[in-house]
């Protein structure tokens, strides 16, 4: 079978090396499809002969205007990141979910205080899997109509952006899907804080001096767990996770 990633930028994307080590030897291929709207990516889906697409920024919303059938979270989400065909059928998956409360659930307790910045599909993804780890969540944005919107059908807490470095200074743990720097993360004292960015290509915390007494998540464990529930999900088969891991610590 045949699966590609869609999105811009992907040309720097982990995936297909973690496909590959996922199914070393398999007649399986993974590959980055290259398109400039996601309307040519949808185009080449079924006309090239895959059978099913991980999808990154900025398509994971359009993505469902091509869905036949939706999962209960990407309902809830309003995103998606994965599409595969079924039958004649397709249909759409939300496995971020599964990225952030696979990488978080070791680190949080039932009633800890999230924050998450940023309400694309990766945020909303964030900010679910964090409200089902049973954590008290509050979403920053600098738009707030998509975000009220979001968190009142979500039952998730909305503040605005000005209330960011107060929002963090009260929470155990801090998520950040934003793509783009933010200056003001530069200014926030994390000390005894968790910190998970999404960004593992060119984190902006990773390397800030008032992040040394915090702990850091790299957006490389987002992006392994995400990919073991995806790699299930188009080859109904489980990957080597182990090579997986070891893959991604290697670089």
């Amino acid at each position: 079978m045949r699966f590609a990633l869609i999105g811009d930028p992907i040309s720097h994307s982990l995936s297909p090396a973690l496909f590959r080590a996922a199914y070393r030897g398999s007649v399986h291929s993974y590959e980055l499809l290259f398109a400039a709207t996601v309307e040519e990516a949808v185009m080449r889906f079924h006309n090239e002969g895959f059978n099913g697409l991980n999808v990154t920024t900025p398509y994971k919303e359009d993505i469902l205007r091509y869905a036949d059938k939706r999962d209960h979270l990407t309902d809830i989400i309003g995103a998606s990141n994965l599409i595969l065909k079924e039958g004649n059928q397709i249909s759409a998956y939300n496995t971020d979910f599964y990225g952030v409360k696979e990488s978080i659930g070791s680190y949080v307790c039932k009633g800890d205080k999230v924050v998450v910045l940023g309400c694309g599909g990766a945020g909303r993804a964030a900010a679910v899997a964090a409200k089902a780890e049973g954590c008290r969540v509050t979403i920053v944005n600098r738009s707030e109509s998509k975000a009220k919107l979001f968190s009142d059908s979500a039952g998730i807490h909305y503040k605005s952006i000005e209330h960011l470095q107060n929002e963090i200074k009260h929470c155990t743990l801090f998520i950040n899907t934003l793509s783009l720097s933010l200056d003001i993360l530069n200014k926030i004292d994390f000390t005894g804080k968790i910190v998970f960015e999404a960004n593992y290509k060119s984190p902006q915390l990773s390397e800030v001096e008032n992040l040394c007494n915090a702990k850091y998540i790299s957006g490389k464990y987002w992006l392994l767990n995400q990919a073991v529930q995806s790699f299930q999900l188009f080859t109904s088969t489980s990957p080597n996770v182990d090579s997986m891991r070891l893959m991604l610590d290697n670089i």
